[in-house]
């Protein structure tokens, strides 16, 4: 099978790549790095509808994977305009080329469409964006699931788990900073659903060959507080907890345009992908600190 992943550079893109490209034909689309990636990738702006246009109609994909974003949410409330061109017209342009090529559509999307008031969100629950990162997100979102092309929009939750050396995860800068000795300051009222790279890996891996279409809620099993997860990090790499510190999550300057709960209901996630082996977060960063180099 033919498979574009955009983003291929980043956490997601990189861990993705490398896997799926050991059973199919896999082109990794990147806009700028610093490294060789494990797998073919080239370079183009998909906010240039000329490079995406040689993009797509040299390699023809089965599926697309779009998982390239700005995805910072100061960085976008700082610059609403490229939030713009980068997270909703580039993917309108990709989905132009899916409908042309009748190529799968497969979207990274975000908790961030919610407003983290309420927490345990299920697919069908009303979308409540906060900041600009959520509001593009939401709106590229509508473009994906009113298309002509098999779709399938995955809203990922926070993805854990140490990076290949594209990208950086939570899980890496909890390490980084408990290595270095420097205080990590977490959020003891802030919830999340993480959720593996592994397991998110899989899932988008299935989602390539099943016909699986809609929104699917991509996050672990468990809600737990950033505080947490710092301390299940420290625990899975025997690594003192000592440099982490608790706050509040209304003591972060930008509070506002935050989210304080965004955890899931993964009932859906549960049913439609039964075969997936959901484990809890230790057992998950536990494997990963026996892993070499890690």
């Amino acid at each position: 099978m033919r498979i574009l992943i955009t983003g291929a550079s980043g956490f997601v893109g990189s861990h993705l790549g490398k896997h799926l490209s050991a059973e199919h034909d896999v082109l990794g689309v990147v806009f700028r790095t610093q490294r060789r990636l494990p797998f073919r990738y080239d370079s183009a702006d998909l906010t240039a509808p000329k490079a995406v246009a040689a993009l797509l109609q040299t390699f023809k994909p089965q599926v697309i994977i779009h998982a390239a974003a700005m995805s910072r949410v100061l960085e976008c409330e700082q610059n609403p305009a490229e939030a713009q061109n980068v997270n909703v017209t580039a993917t309108a342009t990709l989905l132009h080329w899916a409908e042309r090529l009748h190529s799968k559509f497969i979207f990274l999307s975000s908790d961030q469409v919610f407003s983290g008031n309420r927490g345990g969100y299920r697919e069908s629950h009303d979308p409540d964006p906060v900041n600009i990162y959520g509001r593009t997100k939401l709106e590229a979102e509508r473009l994906v699931l009113t298309s002509t092309v098999p779709n399938l929009v995955v809203r990922s939750n926070s993805v854990v788990g140490p990076s290949l050396g594209w990208g950086e995860s939570f899980t890496d800068m909890i390490l980084r900073k408990l290595r270095a000795g420097d205080a990590v300051t977490l959020f003891a009222d802030q919830y999340r659903s993480p959720i593996h790279i592994r397991m998110m890996v899989r899932l988008l891996e299935a989602a390539c060959v099943l016909e699986f279409s809609g929104l699917l809620h991509a996050g672990g099993p468990q809600r737990i507080n950033r505080l947490d997860t710092g301390y299940a990090v420290a625990r899975a790499y025997g690594l003192s907890p000592d440099p982490i510190e608790a706050a509040p999550f209304a003591s972060h300057p930008h509070a506002e345009i935050m989210t304080a709960d965004n955890s899931y209901d993964i009932s859906r996630l549960k049913q439609w992908m039964p075969f997936l082996d959901i484990r809890s977060l230790d057992e998950e960063l536990a494997e990963d600190a026996t892993q070499p180099n890690r």
